[in-house]
C-alpha cells in the first residue's frame, strides 16, 4: 500500500505544477474564472467547537529521522459554550498553502482554480473550553503514512462537537510537510521501505502518541506544554477526563492506534480505518510480512476495523486483519464499504463536491470511490461517534451489528 500511494500521489507534484504553469504561459489569453471556494461542513453534534495548535518537543527521545529532540505538531479540538465567540480556524495553516497548492497542481488541479487559503473549519480559534463535571473524554487521531492531520479536520471537528477533546498529530519528517510556529515548514524525507525503516516509522508514531498523552495530562493540571510561550484556552485546567481515552487513525494511523494500545494501557478503545496491522506488507511487495505486536498478541480492549474495497478480516489478501481478529481478546467489530476507497475516510468527500468542475476528471472517484459523498462524510462520522460513545461513555448502539439505513454502504462484516 505504501508504494501504491506514493506512485499515484507523490509523483513529482512540483514538476507537474511547473508543466502546467508553462502551458498556461503560452496559452491564448482567456477570462480567468474566480477561484472556487469551500468550507468544511458544519459539525453534527450539540456543541460548538474550539481549536488550538501545539508545538510539542519530546526531549526524552532522539528523533531517529534527523537526530536531536523529537518535535511534532498537534491540533486540539474541543467543545465550547453556545455563546463562544471567535474567528473560524483555517483548514490549512497559511505556511502550508503553497505546499498544498503545488501538490494539488500535481494531482491535476489548475493553478489558481481553488481558493485553498480561504477554506475555513467550523472550529473557533482559541475559544474557552465548555466546563463539564468530571471533564471531557479524550481521543487521539493519527493520519495515514506521509499525510498530515489537516486532511481529516471534518472528522475530528465533528467528534469534538459530540463531547470529546480530540488531539490530532502530524508526524514530522515522515509527513509530506508540517507547519511550525513562525511559518517554518518541515518537509518530509524520502522514505525507503525496509524491514528496519518501517518499524522505525511505527515506533516513532507510537512515541509521539504516548508523549502527547503526557502533554495533555500536563495541560489538565494547568501547565502549557508547548515549546514556545503560550496560553491554554480559558477554562482548560481540570477540563479533561484522562481516565477515558480513545485513539483512531487512517491507514498507517490505524496501525498506530492499535500498536499504541498494545504498549500504553491509558488508551481504552481504538479504530483502524483501512490500515494494515503490519509494519511491512508482504506480497505483492518484496518485503516479508511483519505483523505488529498488537496483531501477534491481540488486545484486551475494544477495537473496530473499518475497511474499503474488500478489505475485511475475511480477506486473506491482507493477512494482518485475519491474524489480529483471531488474536483479539477484547470487543471487536468489522465494517466494510464496498463502494469506498482508501481515502474515503479523509476530508476529500467533504471538500471536493463544492469545487465542481475545478476537480480534475476522475479525481473524486479515485479519492473517495463511488458512494455518495454525503454518505461518506456522515457515515464515517457516525461510526466514530457511536464507537467512542459506546466504549468511553457507555451509550449502547446496534450500529456495528445491524448497520443503519441512513448509511446503507457501511456494512457490518460477520
Amino acid at each position: 500500500m505504501f508504494r501504491a500511494i506514493r506512485r499515484s500521489w507523490l509523483a513529482s507534484p512540483v514538476r507537474r505544477a511547473a508543466v502546467l504553469l508553462l502551458a498556461l504561459a503560452f496559452a491564448a489569453p482567456v477570462c480567468a474564472a474566480p477561484p472556487k471556494r469551500f468550507d468544511l461542513p458544519p459539525v453534527s453534534g450539540p456543541y460548538r467547537v474550539g481549536t488550538f495548535t501545539l508545538h510539542l518537543i519530546d526531549r526524552s527521545r532522539t528523533d531517529r529521522f534527523v537526530g536531536g529532540p523529537r518535535e511534532y505538531m498537534v491540533t486540539v479540538t474541543y467543545p465550547v459554550a453556545p455563546h463562544a465567540r471567535g474567528s473560524r480556524a483555517p483548514w490549512l495553516e497559511p505556511a502550508l498553502v503553497p505546499e498544498w497548492s503545488a501538490t494539488a497542481a500535481g494531482y491535476g488541479f489548475a493553478p489558481g482554480a481553488v481558493d485553498w487559503a480561504g477554506a475555513r473549519r467550523p472550529a473557533l480559534a482559541g475559544a474557552p473550553l465548555l466546563r463539564r463535571a468530571h471533564g471531557w473524554p479524550v481521543v487521539l487521531f493519527s493520519p495515514g503514512l506521509q499525510y498530515f492531520r489537516e486532511l481529516y479536520s471534518s472528522l475530528t471537528d465533528d467528534l469534538a462537537s459530540h463531547g470529546y477533546v480530540v488531539a490530532s498529530m502530524t508526524h514530522t519528517h515522515e509527513a509530506f510537510y508540517a507547519a511550525f510556529p513562525g511559518g517554518r515548514v518541515v518537509r518530509g524525507q524520502a522514505l525507503e521501505e525496509t524491514v528496519e525503516s518501517t518499524q522505525m516509522w511505527l515506533d516513532t508514531r507510537v512515541g509521539d502518541a504516548r508523549h502527547l498523552l503526557d502533554a495533555l495530562a500536563l495541560s489538565d493540571r494547568g501547565f502549557y506544554p508547548g515549546a514556545e510561550p503560550g496560553r491554554l484556552p480559558p477554562g482548560w485546567r481540570g477540563g479533561l477526563d484522562l481516565s477515558r481515552v480513545g485513539f483512531f487513525g487512517h491507514s498507517y494511523g490505524g496501525t498506530t492506534a492499535a500498536e499504541t494500545m498494545f504498549f500504553d494501557r491509558r488508551v481504552d478503545a481504538g479504530i483502524d480505518f483501512d490500515g494494515r496491522l503490519s509494519t511491512t506488507y508482504g506480497p505483492p511487495q518484496d518485503l516479508p510480512y511483519g505483523p505488529t505486536r498488537a496483531t501477534r498478541f491481540g488486545l484486551d480492549r475494544p477495537f473496530l476495523l473499518v475497511g474499503a474495497q474488500g478489505h475485511t478480516h475475511l480477506n486473506p489478501e491482507d493477512p494482518s486483519w485475519p491474524q489480529f481478529w483471531s488474536n483479539q481478546r477484547g470487543w471487536k467489530r468489522d465494517a466494510h464499504l464496498p463502494l469506498g476507497v482508501h481515502f474515503t475516510f479523509s476530508d476529500f468527500p467533504a471538500i471536493l463536491p463544492p469545487l465542481g468542475d475545478a476537480v480534475p476528471a476522475g479525481f473524486a472517484a479515485g479519492a473517495y470511490g463511488t458512494l455518495p459523498a454525503a454518505e461518506a462524510v456522515a457515515g464515517t462520522r457516525a461510526y466514530v461517534r457511536a464507537f467512542f460513545d459506546l466504549h468511553l461513555k457507555g451509550r449502547p448502539t446496534r450500529l456495528f451489528d445491524a448497520g443503519s439505513p441512513a448509511y446503507p454502504n457501511f456494512q457490518p462484516v460477520p
